[in-house]
């Protein structure tokens, strides 16, 4: 049976910039006219100095010398909603995005997450990860649901009606402001003496269509299943895009953890939702462009060595990453983007034994990631097979990596190749044309011919070889790598040791 389950974030604006500020902190969003801005919304630590919704600016500013005014923004709002139904999306596939909330189908999901009340609390508590206060309300149809959510936002209480025969008794009581039907509708039933939904389904239908039209009453029907109401589908992005405002600008890296920590959460849900993970996480701090001097983003990745959505881990790496982030100027934005989805797979408890090499591999994994988040792709690195015979180009230096993919493959072991190179290789000498290094050496294998290189005709970086590679070992036991130019003047190098 389809189960509704409506969330409605009161006062969004505010919510949006009070998510990464400390709530000790005064804050007031505010909008109008740039000339005369007055408060329309305000926090706690606001109104402990009188400031109101109302209030102009300028005074809101006299009463609490470090207020904190943010202008309203209604595109991020919208924003702000459609990436909530992204994090959503893991809970169910039927959402639909509304002004100020969501609407979630959540009777499908029930026993997935371990029945309502299970799921609810899950919810809720993602809810305050991601810094969102909520109201909820469960009703059988999707509008019955918002107006109970919308009531209980509004401090009235509500019961739920999952089942379709409890509509009416739930929405009866309830006060006719949270239908948010147009003002002048709302001023004629007040002036009528009619304040609830009970007292407006006590007249008579005909009179009341006459009177204000057959819009508040189709919206009535619909709320008490006496009328279909399919709601529009939500479809999650492809990639994962959010952005967070600052309220006050972050003068050090270090202080962009805590709105990151948010972006994170919400990530987190949006993977979930998609069955997936990410390897490559791109943060971008944006500076404020109405400085003397603006500033290009500052932009930095955090790189993963296995597909991961866990927002905790993710924290953790992102706070060593951010010891080797220097902002040119003040912070006032973070966004996040990932571009790349790829196949997750959780590790789960067992009690039977690791698969041979599992546990260490994790382990290793995440000590690369730690290691390379804190030090760097210059100190902290994986070697990849790179197609090309010439050995010193054979390899590639990359980010480290839980899967080889679709790397090339290795050289086949029927030539030995040794682990240590010698860049760039070292001129050895010879007497009569017998190489020489620590002693006489006695060839053990070889000739193996390498010619190649063609194709980088011409470029002093990438040379083309021609030589014969043998294997050596000298009179103190050392096992070598040497190979003889076939081109003259036919000079002997070392180019490896053997371990």
């Amino acid at each position: 049976m389809p189960l509704w389950l409506a969330i409605v974030l009161p006062a969004l604006p505010l919510q949006l910039a009070a998510r990464a500020l400390d709530p000790a902190r005064p804050l007031a969003i505010v909008e109008g006219p740039a000339q005369r801005p007055r408060v329309a919304f305000c926090n706690e630590a606001a109104a402990a100095y009188g400031i109101a919704p109302g209030l102009a600016l300028a005074a809101a500013q006299a009463l609490a010398r470090g207020l904190i005014a943010a202008e309203r923004n209604a595109d991020r709002e919208r924003e702000a909603l459609v990436e909530l139904a992204a994090w959503a999306y893991q809970f169910s596939a039927q959402i639909a995005v509304r002004a100020g909330g969501l609407l979630v189908e959540t009777g499908a999901s029930e026993r997935l997450f371990g029945g309502r009340a299970a799921l609810h609390g899950r919810m809720e508590r993602g809810l305050r990860a991601l810094g969102y206060t909520a109201a909820f309300g469960h009703a059988a149809t999707p509008q019955a649901a918002w107006w109970i959510a919308a009531a209980r936002a509004g401090g009235c209480a509500a019961a739920d009606a999952p089942e379709p025969a409890q509509l009416y008794a739930a929405l009866a009581p309830l006060p006719l402001r949270v239908a948010q039907w147009e003002p002048p509708v709302i001023e004629a039933l007040r002036a009528l003496g009619l304040a609830t939904f009970g007292d407006l389904m006590a007249l008579p239908r005909d009179q009341v269509i006459r009177r204000f039209g057959a819009a508040p009453l189709d919206e009535l029907d619909r709320a008490l299943a006496h009328a279909p109401d399919p709601q529009p589908p939500f479809a999650p992005p492809e990639k994962f895009f959010a952005r967070l405002e600052l309220p006050a600008a972050a003068e050090d890296a270090a202080q962009l953890l805590f709105p990151a920590q948010r972006l994170l959460c919400s990530l987190e849900g949006f993977l979930r939702g998609r069955a997936a993970g990410a390897t490559e996480l791109r943060f971008t701090a944006a500076h404020d462009a109405r400085r003397t001097q603006p500033r290009p983003p500052t932009s930095f990745a955090l790189a993963l060595a296995a597909p991961e959505r866990d927002a905790r881990r993710l924290a953790q790496l992102l706070a060593e990453r951010l010891a080797r982030v220097r902002l040119p100027a003040p912070a006032v934005a973070l966004a996040l983007t990932v571009e790349r989805l790829l196949p997750y797979a959780p590790r789960s408890a067992t009690l039977l034994p690791p698969a041979p090499g599992a546990a260490a591999d994790a382990g290793w994994l995440q000590l690369a990631e730690t290691l390379h988040a804190r030090l760097g792709s210059a100190r902290v690195f994986q070697l990849q097979c790179a197609d090309d015979h010439r050995p010193e180009y054979a390899y590639r230096i990359v980010p480290p990596a839980a899967e080889a993919g679709a790397r090339p493959a290795a050289p086949a072991a029927a030539a030995a190749r040794p682990l240590l190179l010698a860049v760039p290789p070292q001129p050895l000498l010879a007497r009569q044309e017998q190489p020489e290094y620590g002693g006489a050496l006695r060839l053990l294998a070889g000739p193996e011919r390498i010619e190649s290189g063609w194709w980088d005709f011409g470029s002093p970086q990438r040379a083309s070889v021609f030589r014969d590679y043998f294997v050596a070992r000298n009179p103190q036991g050392q096992t070598l790598w040497i190979y003889r130019e076939l081109a003259a003047p036919r000079g002997w190098y070392l180019h490896g040791l053997f371990a």
